[in-house]
This record gives C-alpha cells, structure tokens and sequence, in this order.
C-alpha cells in the first residue's frame, strides 16, 4: 500500500514553491474518505481520523512530514519538474528515479500517512496527519503554520533517514554576516594567485566534528604566516553557501619585485608545512600558485589599503569557527558551533557570511554577540538573518520510551536515541509548542537531493509494519 501511495503522489509534480497541486490531492484524498481537513495559504494540509470506538479519549497522535521535493536531474534529462511525473524504477530491492530525483525526502512520509488513514482495520486513536510545505528551502511551511490548527501534543516526524535512528532534537541557527565598504588604491606589482583546493568540506551542521579543513580559514592561516613580506591582497574568494563547509579558496596578490622571492621563500615553506600537518585528515589538499598575467612581470592593480588587510589577516585569527560546545546529554553530539561558509572581495565592498548553529537558542545568541563584537573591533558592519529554532532534548519522555519499548519487540533491537546539528521542522513545533513531544524516524533512504537518490524497500516496509504497531500502542496506552 505504501508504494502504491508513493507511486500516486510521484505522479503529481512537488517541487519547492510548486506546492499547490499535491496539496489539492492531499485535501481530495480527504475528501473523498469523508475526514475532516485544514488547508491554509501556505498550502499545508492536516487530515484528522476520529479514533476507533472505545479509544475517544486518548490525546491525538500526530504524523509529520512534507510534501515538497528537491528538484535535480541530471545533465541530459528532459524531464520538467513542472508538469511530468517522476519516473520510479524499482529494481534490487530498491526504489529510485530515471535521471532526477526520487522525493523518498519526504514523499515516502506522506504515503505513511496516507497508507494510515486508509487503513479501516487499524485501532487507533485520534489522528492528526500534518504535511507541510517548502520544507527543502526553510521549512516555511513550518514557520506559517498556524499552531491552532493541532490539539495532539505527541508528534512522530518522519523526514529522518536512518531507520533504527531516533532523533529527538535539532540544532537551531542563524546566518550572519560581516560587511566593508571599502576603496580600492593602485598597487605596482607582480600578480599572484593563491589557490587551496582538493578538501572534503561538507555540510556546517552534519560534518562539523569530523574535522574536515575550512579552505578559507587555511587561506588565513596561509595569510598570517605571510605578513612578515611586503604584499598586498586584490582579491579573496572562497565558499558558495553558508552552510557548507567551504573547500576551495583563491587569493590575489600583489607583490614588489623585491619581496618576490623572500615571498615564495615564505610561502613554500608553510604551504609544505600545512599540507604535512594535514596528510591524514586532508589528504587531497593542493596549495597551488600561479601568475595573474600569464606571466610573472610587474602591472598595476586596485588593490585593498593596508588597513583593510590588516583587518582581514585579523579577522582570520579571532573569528571562532568549527565546534564550540559538545552536548551533555547526548555522547559525542555537537550542541554549538559556527562556520565560516562565504568570503567575497568586490570592487566596492568585503562580505564575509558565517552559518550559527546550536541547540541551545541561549548558544545561538551568545555566538551571535561574539561574531557582533569582533565586528566591532575590526570596523565592520555586522547583521543576521535567517534565523531558525532548535529543538533541545526531553531529559524525560513516556512518549519515547514508549516508541523505543514497541522498536525493541517489533524488531528485537535497541533503537538509537541521538539529535542532529542541522535545522529540522521539529524545532519549528518546539517553538510554537513548547509542550510537544517530539522524535523524528524513517526509513533507510540514501543520497538524498542527488540524481542518486534510492529508498530500501525493505526498510520502507518495515517502518511501515513499526509505525502501524505505534499507532495501535499508543491507542492502548493513552486510552
């Protein structure tokens, strides 16, 4: 049943911002079974059941998921995400899509929910299904959600992807970003250009803790060791996205012809130094150089004043980045940390953008003030954006204990009880409900947001079978 749902919903096109048609299918799918509905202008659904007869009484149960997709293809597909179908091949056990995306994040959930209410035979107490939109470009569903909408106060969210993997808090975060306007003055000199290249990077939530190398932070450090020779910097460059872990940066330099080979001298001595000291955990890293002009002769260029490079080779040497604080509740989880994701150098203006993160929104703000104070001492213009809620562990919790006691006799294992350091919809909930109880599950799905994206059916299907049998111990328990 779950696939067939999955099938059906794979038909309608979903992708972020393209939310209206698989919302309107989701109300039809209401209707047509005679449950009551919530749609609102954001196009999220919640589809209520009645409980059975005899479990009135018990407090609502709420599923969560979303329905939008991300949207990737490969180089010489055709398929329109606006109007075509995705294309499933289940082949080995597993469910994947021809040339783009699958959406198993997070269609597999809402054919959960789905496969649920049409299920006459399960006990069950109230349901509240709740699918939300736009989750995949900052769960802005989530945040328009109207809370009046739930009365349920136990919520099991279905967008993890590690079946057995309980996740029962989420980092919040906020982008900031530090700003120069500043005037370019005319430097004479040899053209230089610093490249770092070949590192892991990642994503600033996720691989924070496995020490992958941030290039541009490298660049700083490459900068420092540096200042003993006369230069000047034209040009910084490094990272795409805040939160990623940036693993590429290129500099522009300028250098006088008298400082040339005292510079080089320099510079090959601890570009050999950081690629040693990183072998082991960086073992792709390239520092490379090259002559802006093709050829290593004097020009003229527009270069940064003294000043701002001074502040710039600063700001690389106090500005906290990687993990600040590990969680005491959860062994080995970061609770705090910051990264450096975006440096850019224009003609008229330095921006610098660096992603926050935490559990603790208490964390969040006290990085918020260092970043803020820093700024300050180096004359920058310092703001956020973006910011988003974490969602921090119940020491406490029947609600998951009781999803861990059903795991264990469903399938005879010990569930992992873990958070994760990125933004989910949970901490959303968590704000505008304090008093929810939430864990976020699923099924093994793989490569996600890539052409490469697959779902274990037999994972799908045992989830499934563990969700239905959640759904009726609930019942019991609460009654």
């Amino acid at each position: 049943m779950v696939l067939d749902y999955f099938s059906k919903i794979s038909s309608v096109p979903r992708g972020s911002k393209n939310n209206k048609a698989i919302s309107d299918f989701l109300v039809d799918f209401a209707r047509e079974r005679g449950l009551r509905y919530y749609q609102d202008s954001a196009y999220n659904v919640v589809i209520y059941k009645d409980a059975s007869e005899g479990y009135e009484n018990c407090p609502p149960l709420i599923l969560q998921g979303h329905m939008d997709m991300v949207c990737e293809k490969t180089t010489d597909s055709k398929h329109d995400f606006f109007t075509d179908p995705i294309d499933i091949v289940i082949e080995n056990n597993i469910i994947r899509a021809k040339d783009t995306t699958l959406g198993a994040d997070d269609g597999i959930a809402v054919a959960y929910m789905l496969s649920i209410l049409a299920d006459d035979s399960l006990v069950h107490p109230p349901l509240e299904m709740l699918i939300t939109s736009d989750e995949e470009i900052g769960m802005l569903g989530a945040i328009e959600l109207d809370k009046d909408c739930l009365t349920g106060r136990h919520m099991i969210n279905i967008d993890s992807e590690d079946e057995g993997i309980f996740v029962c808090a989420c980092a919040g975060g906020i982008r900031t970003h530090f700003s120069w306007d500043i005037q370019r003055a005319p430097a004479r000199g040899i053209g230089v250009k610093l490249e770092i290249s070949g590192l892991k990077g990642g994503h600033s939530g996720t691989d924070i803790d496995k020490n992958r190398s941030n290039a541009v932070m490298l660049a700083g450090r490459l900068l420092t060791y540096l200042s003993a020779v006369d230069f000047s910097i034209i040009d910084i460059t490094g990272g795409n996205k805040d939160n990623v872990i940036p693993n590429e940066c290129s500099v522009q330099l300028c250098i006088k012809p008298s400082d040339y080979d005292s510079f080089f001298s320099e510079y090959n001595k601890y570009s050999e130094l950081i690629i040693n000291e990183l072998k082991s955990s960086e073992p792709g890293l390239e520092m490379t150089t090259s002559a802006l002009d093709d050829t290593a002769v004097e020009s003229d260029y527009m270069a940064l004043s003294k000043d701002m490079k001074e502040k710039l080779v600063k700001l690389f040497n106090i500005l906290p980045n990687g993990v600040h604080t590990m969680s005491a509740d959860i062994c080995g989880m970061v609770e705090s940390s910051s990264n450096l994701g975006i440096m850019r150098t224009e003609d008229d203006y330095i921006k610098v953008c660096v992603s926050v993160r935490s559990q603790k929104q208490s964390y969040i703000d006290y990085i918020c003030k260092r970043l803020s104070v820093i700024a300050d001492m180096l004359d920058a213009t310092f703001d956020t954006a973006f910011g988003y809620p974490g969602w921090d562990i119940k020491p406490e919790s029947d609600f998951r204990d009781m999803l861990c006691s059903v795991y264990r006799d469903v399938t005879g294992k010990e569930p992992e009880v873990t958070s994760i350091h990125a933004g989910l919809e949970g901490g959303v909930f968590y704000e505008k409900m304090p008093d929810m109880d939430i864990v976020s599950i699923g099924p093994n799905v793989r490569n996600v947001h890539t052409v490469n994206e697959y779902a274990d059916i037999a994972s799908v299907k045992r989830v499934y079978e563990y969700l239905r049998c959640v759904v009726e111990s609930f019942a019991e328990k609460y009654r």
